[in-house]
């Protein structure tokens, strides 16, 4: 995992906790473009957000009912995530 997937975890963790319901993808892609065009130590041709939502997926990191949300383990993980990863996600 690296930055780019901490942000998407943090997206959808945030999206819930300021909306209280599941995030749609579309919203993910907005706001995932928008935190990194407003931090210029972020590359756009490194985020390539579909592949890394499939594998968040695959990985048991998110999941989609009417809505994407973090599974448990999602939780865990961005919970634990390195401070540095945090402060360019958020």
């Amino acid at each position: 995992m690296d930055k780019y997937d901490y942000m998407i975890l943090d997206v959808i963790q945030t999206y819930k906790q300021q909306h209280g319901r599941f995030i749609r993808l579309t919203d993910i892609e907005k706001d995932f473009w928008k935190r990194i065009e407003d931090d210029h130590s972020l590359s756009i041709g490194q985020a390539r957000i579909g592949e890394r939502v499939a594998n968040l997926y695959v990985e048991d990191l998110i999941q989609n009912k009417n809505g994407y949300m973090l599974t448990r383990k999602g939780r865990e993980i961005l919970s634990f995530a390195p401070m540095e990863e945090i402060s360019v996600a958020s």
